[in-house]
């Protein structure tokens, strides 16, 4: 499709070139202008949740980085978008293309794709009192009679609305790697979807938003999981807390580079503990800024043919097919708020 088909109908069309789908490889790559800095990379037309696409992006990230093109100020990345901010005076967006063009060339199918992602420890309480209070105040206070609370909390709702217990939707959480795939809103904050297709959980939004979060909060909205790194309002339906992924005082080791913990093509694996064990832990990481803990994060290459052998197993694709029929035969039932 060219360009000109696309821009019929639009006096100013911020598409300025394509990169036309290769079936099996890649999808259409669109890329948008934005201003005289800002070049954005976009794989189809669709907008959709689909880890293939943050598998490509990340590769291709990472290949840009390793070029080191002049004029490049940085590099941002979504969940099926790739920003390019760059200095026009040194560049200009017809070259960036070009070098663009050349790496997607260079990258292959993808069964080829391979990028650095940590695997970080991450701690977690479910249910806590911290995340129970917030929800306590907004049932007083903003929505008496809101559907997704139940017993004080959210965690039951989201198990019933992806049809299962507690119990399952505590392992399917714990089971599986979570990959961040985009960072946005709050300091550091991460939207994370699971490596295993078997833990696609999902849930509706508040309504109206809670006008608190406690800082920690795991949430889930939509196809997304995410961690609530400051104190803030928000909508997700939240399941408990986990260790603080955000200190701007960097006080603690594990900050001393960046304030942020967490990164794109990061993978976290939750690890369940009692509600005074993660209480000590943020004591340790934002009082005493101790070492005594100390995150656990390991550097790794992802190699996607692993994850395709792995998710075109055919007992992997019966549960999954089994999952979503659970899915949508609950959410036939339960109320949406």
């Amino acid at each position: 499709m060219e360009v000109s088909s696309i821009c019929k109908n639009s006096k100013y069309c911020p598409i300025v070139d394509i990169l036309p789908e290769q079936p099996g490889v890649r999808k259409k790559t669109i890329f948008r202008v934005s201003g005289d800095g800002y070049l954005m990379v976009e794989y189809g037309d669709k907008q959709v949740f689909d880890l293939m696409d943050a598998f490509r992006l990340f590769t291709i990230m990472e290949r840009l980085e390793n070029k080191k093109i002049d004029g490049v100020i940085e590099y941002g990345q979504a969940f099926r978008t790739l920003t390019i901010i760059y200095d026009p005076v040194k560049t200009s967006y017809k070259q960036l293309i070009k070098e663009l063009k050349m790496v997607e060339e260079e990258v292959g199918s993808p069964s080829e794709l391979t990028f650095k992602s940590r695997l970080l420890h991450i701690p977690l309480t479910f249910e806590d009192n911290v995340t129970r209070k917030a929800i306590e105040y907004y049932a007083n206070y903003i929505r008496k009679d809101a559907p997704n609370i139940i017993d004080g909390h959210n965690i039951k709702y989201v198990a019933l609305y992806n049809g299962v217990t507690v119990d399952e939707l505590k392992q399917k959480i714990l089971n599986t790697e979570w990959l961040i795939v985009h960072q946005l809103f709050y300091p550091g904050g991460d939207y994370q979807l699971p490596i295993d297709p078997r833990s696609a959980l999902e849930a509706p939004k508040y309504n109206p938003s809670r006008t608190y979060t406690p800082e920690g909060a795991l949430g889930v909205g939509g196809q997304c999981f995410y961690i609530y790194t400051t104190e803030s309002p928000g909508g997700y339906q939240l399941l408990g807390r986990a260790a603080p992924t955000y200190q701007l005082a960097q006080a603690h080791p594990d900050y001393r580079d960046s304030p942020y913990l967490l990164k794109y093509s990061d993978r976290i694996k939750y690890v369940e503990v009692p509600e005074e064990k993660l209480l000590d832990i943020y004591k340790a990481v934002h009082e005493e800024h101790s070492p005594r803990f100390r995150y656990e994060i390991r550097e790794e290459i992802f190699r996607v043919k692993d994850w395709l052998n792995f998710i075109e197993r055919d007992d992997i694709k019966e549960e999954v097919r089994e999952f979503e029929m659970r899915k949508r035969e609950a959410q036939k039932k339960v109320p949406v708020p």
